[in-house]
């Protein structure tokens, strides 16, 4: 019988069932794998890949472990002219010295002693060392976020990625814990915030009235410290820390720095499911650009500072517009801006989110449920005020604000540079360089950005991304600056998911760890910011600038085509809708 032409097997076929194998040789084989056998290699693929990320990334925590060990000896010997404090380390944790590797090793530590620059005699070398160190854990950390950036890559399972989210907040704990009982006390915020609380608890005094009393926590706190100069939520949470301590320094030490301790914990779970949902393959990198991160863990565990608090709240609020619990994330806000008046910038950026979420409702909803949100507010900002009301009132509160938004003085900022330039500052700038002025640019750049993120504003990605350029502006342009006040802007800068303003935030990081040196030297170089803020600043134009430039020479090598010519159409005043910005990275969907 006869097979028409479509059902003859072919002829390749038929050759191979014709033709004898060479003696000698083995036949050819393809083995042929069914669907179910393919899943299952990528997935056991897939999960070894897991398997050693995670054994990476705690190769480099152990690292990283020893790096921060390492500094307890130098943070000791480094800070000068804080004996007071230094006595309070050592009554608290009596034990500390016994982790100092000079008294271990005191071969090596005689070793380096040897070299002038790290003359472990001196507290230069003190100072020199440590920034070293800080420095490689830097390093240490891009090195485990480019680990976590590789593996986020790949459509991890919900065990994989419990595997690596664990590893990653284990290793968070013992950092840390770490820096609980590290000996940094170079600044006094913490024995400034117990200051107040005993204030309100013991002296029954108003701290946004009444001056500190002299002689409470004499030779930690500056004697001529003025009128609190945070939020009231703020005061609120001092005060069972001041219960607790009573008139020791010792134990309020230990309570802030648990505290700090609790909330960076907090904030690495909520950067972790925040990036989740907005960009899954970016979570284990941005986390541990955060969690992991030598700065953050200095100033916000050891030294302690509000600001770690006031991220908490923001966090804490985009976790709950990412469930679409708008009230409560609103009212996150509103606790953040009650603990740092500075959080005041993100109201107007999140009620124009708020404002589109909301469009889809009907009218009587929707003014219903903008008119519960203005009650809300308004009743927790008069439960946050009253007890501090009598005697403040609306002049304190101005005052308040004022000297938070309008600072009479510079200090480690660019503006704080140019007046210390040593051959004076240039007649044509020397009105521009004074801080009342000086102030008023820097809220006229801070303003604009605001304006352009509530004009295109329409997704989270895109707030987040101006918020983290709005607190950018105000970290580098602000005439007074502290490292501390970069966690706001480094944080929204990681949840944006955005490459270059992350960049911008770590170098940044590395600038500010220059500031904590500088900042050891018996006399502090007024125009530090010309280091730690512009050459940051510099290097991450020129990064641009040549990433771009390589990134245009390369689509040409590859015979891409150039983008089409632009209309001469004449733009009208609606917002543009460009992909650039509601992706972030500038990626689009494929």
């Amino acid at each position: 019988m006869q097979q028409s032409p479509g059902n003859q097997p072919s002829r390749s076929i038929r050759a191979r069932r014709t033709q004898p194998a060479l003696p000698g040789y083995p036949v050819p084989t393809t083995p042929l794998l069914t669907d179910g056998q393919q899943v299952a290699r990528q997935e056991n693929n897939r999960s070894s890949s897991a398997r050693r990320a995670a054994v990476k990334l705690l190769l480099l925590g152990a690292l990283l472990l020893l790096v921060y060990l390492a500094d307890y000896p130098l943070f000791a010997g480094a800070i000068q002219n804080r004996d007071a404090a230094k006595q309070v380390v050592a009554s608290a944790f009596p034990w500390l010295p016994h982790f100092y590797w000079t008294n271990g090793l005191p071969g090596l530590a005689h070793g380096l002693s040897r070299l002038t620059l790290f003359n472990l005699a001196t507290p230069a070398g003190n100072a020199n060392l440590l920034l070293l160190l800080l420095l490689s854990g830097l390093v240490l950390l891009l090195l485990a976020a480019r680990i976590g950036n590789r593996i986020g890559r790949e459509n991890l399972s919900q065990a994989e990625s419990g595997l690596l989210f664990w590893t990653l907040l284990l290793l968070t704990a013992v950092f840390g814990l770490v820096f609980v009982f590290a000996p940094a006390v170079l600044y006094s915020d913490v024995f400034t915030y117990a200051l107040y609380g005993r204030m309100v608890v013991g002296n029954h005094l108003n701290p946004y009235v009444v001056h500190p009393p002299a002689g409470l926590f004499a030779g930690l706190v500056p004697h001529n410290l003025g009128v609190a100069p945070y939020g009231p939520l703020w005061m609120d949470v001092t005060l069972p820390v001041a219960l607790f301590a009573h008139n020791s320094a010792a134990s309020a030490l230990v309570s802030f720095r648990l505290i700090g301790f609790i909330v960076h914990l907090a904030n690495a779970v909520l950067i972790w499911s925040i990036l989740a949902r907005l960009k899954p393959e970016y979570r284990v990198a941005g986390t541990l650009l955060y969690a992991w991160n030598p700065l953050v863990l200095l100033l916000g565990v050891g030294e302690m500072h509000l600001e770690l608090v006031a991220v908490l709240f923001v966090l804490f609020s985009i976790f709950c517009y990412q469930r679409q619990t708008l009230l409560l994330g609103w009212v996150c806000l509103l606790l953040a801006a009650l603990a740092s008046t500075i959080c005041l910038l993100l109201l107007p950026l999140f009620a124009r989110l708020f404002w589109r979420e909301t469009r889809a409702m009907s009218r009587w909803t929707r003014s219903l449920w903008w008119l519960t949100l203005l009650g809300i507010s308004v009743l927790i900002i008069v439960l946050a005020y009253a007890p501090y009301w009598p005697g403040w009132g609306f002049a304190g509160l101005a005052a308040s604000l004022r000297a938070t938004f309008l600072p009479g003085s510079a200090i480690n900022s660019i503006d704080a540079a140019i007046i210390h330039i040593p051959s004076g500052v240039p007649v044509a700038l020397s009105w521009l360089a004074a801080p009342p002025v000086w102030t008023v640019i820097t809220w006229g750049t801070v303003g604009a950005l605001l304006l352009v993120g509530m004009w295109i504003g329409d997704t989270l990605e895109l707030i987040l991304l101006f918020a983290a350029w709005v607190y950018f502006a105000y970290n580098v342009f602000f005439p007074v600056n502290w490292p501390w006040f970069l966690f706001l802007a480094l944080t929204l800068a990681i949840t944006s998911a955005y490459t270059r303003t992350v960049l911008l935030g770590l170098l940044l990081t590395g600038g500010y760890l220059l500031t904590y040196y500088f900042w050891l030297w018996p006399q502090v170089w007024g125009g530090l910011a010309l280091v730690t803020i512009g050459v940051p600043l510099l290097t991450w134009g020129w990064a641009l600038f040549f990433a771009s430039t390589w990134q245009m020479k390369r689509q040409e090598a590859m015979g891409q085509p150039a983008p089409p010519p632009t209309t001469g159409r004449r733009a009208g005043f609606s917002r543009p809708p460009w992909p650039s910005f509601s992706r972030p990275g500038g990626t689009r969907r494929k």
